[in-house]
């Protein structure tokens, strides 16, 4: 079995420390050599060593058999692990408690880990989030200008807040987003008819998502356009049905029906 570097390694042998309940500890680590061991008197024991130009790990050795009673406590559970085995769970809902990690930990794993321990864990993970979050957030207008170029006929808008300009910082403020092909498919393809309404994001990043969608010949949804926005209001609601307005060429809406959700006087009134 060979590994990618060292820290894959040490992935690897915490893995497999605390599905398989054993308590294992590092005799031997340095830039060319890895041993660890079990517990006094279990015969376990897994050596490895750098291979090739030094690129990669290599198990030479290994004594698989354990003669040791299963540990409930493993050090191996450490804050760093439990970040990484929790991580996709938190991103998906990030209310999800330190003490319920805690409970899953030992009912599906059988490892005691304290709730402190689980909250260290979700913190790291939360700042990992926020650190990702703001790494997006700084690449949008690229991606919109790459969108223009990959994209001919697109309809991409990306706006940042004109008072945190003024403060020397970039605040994204709304995006709007019309595909070329939705435009070419909606005008060639899809009935005079267009669906508009907006919903909250949840996580991290809040706001409001905007959106427009049509009807294809077989009655299906057919996507449109989207904006984000920091709130739902008249003023972006305006704002949006302008950029879809020509995106569409719409003109008046004199030749298409508009449907919003609660906000028909608006809509019809933005359109016209």
């Amino acid at each position: 079995m060979t590994f990618q570097d060292k820290q894959e390694v040490k992935r690897a042998i915490d893995k497999y420390s605390i599905t398989r309940g054993v308590s294992l500890k590092v005799v031997r680590s340095d830039k060319r050599t890895y041993q660890v061991v079990c517990e006094e008197g279990c015969p376990f024991s897994l050596y490895l060593s750098t291979y090739g130009l030094n690129i990669g790990w290599q198990v030479k050795s290994l004594a698989y058999d354990h003669k040791c009673a299963r540990v409930y406590k493993n050090q191996r559970a450490s804050t760093m692990w439990l970040a990484q085995y929790f991580k996709e769970r938190v991103q998906e809902a990030p209310n999800f408690k330190a003490k319920d990690m805690k409970n899953e930990v030992q009912r599906d794993l059988k490892v005691y880990v304290s709730v402190h321990k689980c909250k260290r864990a979700k913190k790291k993970i939360m700042e990992e989030m926020d650190g990702s979050y703001k790494d997006e957030f700084s690449k949008l207008e690229a991606y919109c200008n790459e969108l223009k170029l990959s994209n001919p006929g697109s309809d991409v808008c990306v706006e940042v807040s004109e008072e945190a300009l003024e403060q020397g910082r970039r605040v994204f403020k709304r995006l709007y987003l019309c595909f070329n092909a939705a435009k070419v498919g909606w005008k060639e393809g899809c009935r005079p008819l267009v669906g508009v309404d907006g919903t909250f994001l949840k996580g991290k990043a809040r706001g409001i998502m905007l959106t427009a969608v049509g009807i294809d010949g077989n009655d299906s949804v057919y996507p449109l356009a989207l904006a984000v926005v920091e709130k739902e209001n008249a003023h972006h609601w305006s704002w949006f049905l302008q950029w879809l307005r020509q995106s569409l060429d719409l003109r008046n809406g004199e030749t298409v029906t508009l449907i919003s959700d609660m906000q028909k006087v608006m809509a019809c009134n933005s359109i016209q």
